[in-house]
């Protein structure tokens, strides 16, 4: 039974980690994540999570984040996890 718990531990984390910061434009990114929380997760949540990796990978090169787009999408069960995406700028001081 261990071997099992711990595969679905792996698979569950796995499903948490982000797209990371993908170039669109001149000093322009996009993050995606979809949770692996299931039903326990809203897509706000997902989307605030992205906010906050977008705001350190712009605070390592000295600019803040300045959101352009972003949306969260709630499970639906049987059907999808949560699940969110944001466009955004590193803009400087």
């Amino acid at each position: 039974m261990r071997p099992f718990l711990s595969l679905a531990l792996a698979a569950l984390l796995a499903g948490c980690s982000s797209s990371g910061p993908v170039q669109t434009g001149k000093d322009t990114y996009m993050i995606a994540k979809t949770s692996g929380g299931g039903m326990f997760v809203s897509g706000a949540t997902v989307k605030a999570d992205l906010i906050q990796e977008g705001v350190a990978f712009c605070a390592k090169n000295g600019k803040t984040l300045e959101l352009i787009s972003g949306v969260g999408k709630n499970a639906i069960p049987f059907a999808r996890t949560s699940s969110a995406e944001i466009s955004f700028k590193c803009v400087g001081d």
